[in-house]
């Protein structure tokens, strides 16, 4: 689960660059690269980081409204997939910085 997370964010991060040097031959700014990647990097640690609560307080399978103990993917392991998509796009946005 966390290689196909870390795969969907390196997918991520080359579009977002695709798009940012498109937008950089046409205005000169490559702020672009680092907001972007920047902010999907902190929405997926966010989440990440929800997930994670969420299977502290309602357990890795279990839900609100039912007692389901069949659950497929476990909360851990959707936190576990957010943060790798985050690294990527979190690595991106620092390059972005220490260069600039």
């Amino acid at each position: 689960m966390i290689k196909k997370g870390f795969i969907a964010g390196i997918v991520m991060v080359g579009i977002v660059l695709a798009l940012a040097l498109a937008l950089a031959a046409f205005t000169g700014k490559w702020s672009y690269l680092y907001f972007v990647s920047g902010t999907m990097g902190a929405v997926s640690l966010v989440l990440a980081l929800a997930y994670l609560i969420d299977s502290i307080v309602l357990g890795s399978t279990g839900t609100f409204f039912s007692a389901k103990k069949t659950r497929k993917v476990s909360r851990v392991e959707d936190a576990k997939r957010f943060g790798a998509i985050a690294v990527p796009n979190v690595l991106a946005a620092l390059i972005y910085v220490a260069a600039g």
